[in-house]
C-alpha cells in the first residue's frame, strides 16, 4: 500500500531475474501451460444492432465465433439486443482446445437449465474462480452431469472417432452441441475433483505457477505499474484466485475446487499471468466500482454477474440457437450445413495473426461464410491482430522513434534527473520509464507496412472483401492512448494487461 514501495531486486540491488530477456508487446513473459480459458482483451458486442441493422430489426441473425475462446464475447453480444428486436439468433461457437469448449458448454447448459435469477452467480465462479462453493459443484452434478451422460450412454455402441451431435431444448432456446464419441465421455471429467486432490495441492499446483519464486521479479514488474492500493487486491487474487469483492468472506470457498480449471493433479492449466480483468474493459469496471475504486476484482464481479444477468434474461424470451463445435476453425466450413454466404457476423479472434494462420489462409476459408452486402449491408467479418506491429518494427524503427517517444513519454512519467544521470538500467523507475515505450507509440505506420507486406489488398479482392472505412462493431484501436489523453487515462492503461497494439480489422462483402 505505500507509495513509496520498490521492487524486492531494487530494494537489494541486484539483476533482476528477467535482465537479458526481451519484454514482449504483451507486458509480460510468459510462464507455465499456454492455455486461454480466460480471455486476454476485452469482451465486445459484435451485434451492436443500434450501429447496424438497427434496434428493432425482425429478422433472424446468424453469428460464427470461430475460435471462441471464452463465452465473453457470446454473453456481451446476447445481453446486449435490444428488447425491441424481436428477431431470432441462431450462435455457432467454435474452438479448437477441449478445455474451452467443455467449459462454455458446461456454461452455456447451466443458462439454460437454471433459472435467471440464480443462474449468474454460479456461472461467474465456474467461469472464474479457482476454489468455489459446495453448492455450485453439487449443482452442476445433480442438474447438468445427468445431461451428459444420457448421451454417453446413448452413443456407447457407436464407432470411435465418430461425431455425435445431441440437442436440448428449453422453451425457444436450444444447445447443440457436437463432439466425437470419446469426447463425450470426456466432457464427464469436467464434474470431477480427481481422486486425492487435497486442498493443500490444490494450492500448491496454482501458486507453483502464479507465485513462482523464479517469477518474483516479473510478478514485482507488473505490481510496480499498479496504483499503491491495487497491488493489494492484485496479490490476493494471485494468492486465492477467487473472483469477488476484497472484504467478502471466502468461508464458502475453503473446500472445493474448479474442477474445470483442476483437470490434472499436476499443474494449473493457464500462464502466471492470467486474469479475468483483461476479458472485460477496464472502464466499465471501474464504472462498476466508483467508491471502493481501487477494489477493480469487485468492479469485474459486479460487472460480469450484472452482464450475465443481462444475458440470461434476454434469451428467456429469446428464439436463440446455440451450436458448439470442438475443432479447427479452417475446418468450419465442411462442419456447418448450409454455411455458403449465411453469417451476418464471423469473429475470428486473433487466428488471422501471422503467429497462427495468418491472414491469407483465415480470409479464404471464412470468407465464404459471410453474408453478401445485397443481402445484407452490415455483415461484417472481424479479425483481431494482437502481435502484427510488432513483428515490423525492426531496429531502425526503434531508434527512430525514441526521441518523440520519450519526449510524450516524458508528459506522463515522471522521470528524476539523478536516475537519468546514474545511468542505472536495473533501477525500478528507470525500468518502468521504458516499459512505457509502447503505450505512446504510433503504430499507423507499422500496421500500413504488416499490410503491404501480407498484400491485404489483393487477399481481400481475391474473397471478394473490403476494409470498412469506418468501424461499427469496434474503434481500429480500441485501447490506444489517444491524443492529448489525461494522466488518468494513461495510468489507467499502464495498469491493464493491454498494450495499445490490439488492431481490429472490419470486413464486408463487396457484392
Amino acid at each position: 500500500m505505500k507509495a513509496t514501495w520498490k521492487p524486492a531486486w531494487h530494494t537489494e540491488k541486484r539483476q533482476p531475474q528477467f535482465a537479458g530477456t526481451d519484454r514482449p508487446p504483451t507486458g509480460h513473459t510468459p510462464f507455465g501451460k499456454k492455455k486461454y480459458l480466460m480471455a486476454n482483451v476485452p469482451a465486445l458486442d459484435l451485434l451492436n444492432l443500434e450501429q447496424n441493422e438497427g434496434a428493432d430489426v425482425s429478422h433472424d441473425l446468424r453469428l460464427l465465433f470461430a475460435a471462441s475462446r471464452d463465452l465473453g464475447n457470446v454473453v456481451k453480444t446476447l445481453a446486449g439486443i435490444p428488447t425491441a428486436s424481436t428477431g431470432g439468433c441462431e450462435v455457432m461457437i467454435n474452438d479448437r482446445d477441449f478445455d474451452i469448449v467443455a467449459r462454455n458448454a458446461i456454461l452455456l447448459l447451466m443458462a439454460l437449465y437454471f433459472e435467471a435469477d440464480s443462474a449468474p452467480l454460479t456461472m461467474l465462479h465456474l467461469w472464474y474462480s479457482a476454489l468455489i462453493p459446495a453448492q455450485i459443484l453439487r449443482a452442476i452434478q445433480e442438474n447438468i452431469r445427468p445431461l451428459i451422460q444420457d448421451v454417453c450412454a446413448k452413443i456407447a455402441a457407436k464407432r470411435a472417432g465418430s461425431f455425435q451431435a445431441k440437442k436440448w431444448t428449453y422453451g425457444t432456446r436450444s444447445l447443440r452441441l457436437v463432439l466425437k464419441k470419446e469426447e463425450w465421455n470426456r466432457l464427464l471429467s469436467y464434474f470431477e475433483i480427481p481422486d486425492g486432490l487435497s486442498m493443500t495441492q490444490v494450492h500448491a499446483i496454482r501458486t507453483a505457477t502464479t507465485l513462482a519464486a523464479e517469477r518474483r521479479d516479473y510478478l514485482d514488474r507488473w505490481l510496480y505499474i499498479l496504483p499503491p492500493a491495487r497491488r493489494v487486491g492484485a496479490m490476493k487474487f494471485r494468492v486465492e484466485g477467487i473472483l469477488l469483492p476484497f472484504g467478502s468472506c471466502r468461508r464458502d470457498f475453503d473446500t472445493t475446487p474448479n474442477p474445470t480449471f483442476f483437470q490434472s493433479k499436476d499443474s494449473w492449466p493457464m500462464v502466471d499471468a492470467a486474469d479475468p480483468l483483461d476479458g472485460w474493459s477496464m472502464a466499465e469496471i471501474l464504472r462498476k466500482a466508483p467508491l471502493a475504486r481501487n477494489d477493480t476484482y469487485r468492479g469485474l464481479f459486479l460487472l460480469v454477474q450484472d452482464t450475465l444477468q443481462r444475458f440470461c434474461q434476454r434469451i428467456e424470451n429469446l428464439q436463440v440457437k446455440f451450436q458448439l463445435f470442438h475443432d479447427d476453425a479452417l475446418a468450419l466450413p465442411n462442419m456447418i450445413e448450409d454455411g455458403q454466404h449465411s453469417f451476418d457476423r464471423i469473429k475470428l479472434s486473433n487466428m488471422a495473426d501471422r503467429g497462427w494462420v495468418g491472414p491469407e489462409a483465415a480470409l479464404i476459408t471464412l470468407a465464404p461464410l459471410l453474408k453478401r452486402a445485397s443481402d445484407n449491408p452490415h455483415a461484417i467479418l472481424l479479425t483481431l491482430f494482437l502481435n502484427a506491429v510488432h513483428e515490423v518494427f525492426y531496429d531502425t524503427d526503434n531508434i527512430a522513434s525514441l526521441h518523440e517517444e520519450m519526449s510524450r513519454l516524458r508528459s506522463y512519467v515522471n522521470l528524476a534527473p539523478d536516475v537519468v544521470l546514474a545511468g542505472d538500467k536495473f533501477n525500478a523507475d528507470f525500468i518502468m520509464f521504458t516499459d512505457a515505450r509502447p503505450v505512446v507509440r504510433d503504430f499507423d505506420k507499422l500496421f500500413d507496412r504488416w499490410m503491404r507486406e501480407h498484400r491485404f489488398g489483393d487477399i481481400g479482392k481475391a474473397v471478394g472483401l473490403k476494409m470498412g472505412s469506418e468501424h461499427t462493431i469496434v474503434p481500429p484501436w480500441p485501447m490506444r492512448l489517444r491524443q492529448n489523453a489525461t494522466q488518468r487515462e494513461f495510468d489507467r492503461l499502464r495498469a491493464s494487461g493491454h498494450v495499445e497494439s490490439e488492431r481490429y480489422v472490419e470486413w464486408k462483402s463487396v457484392e
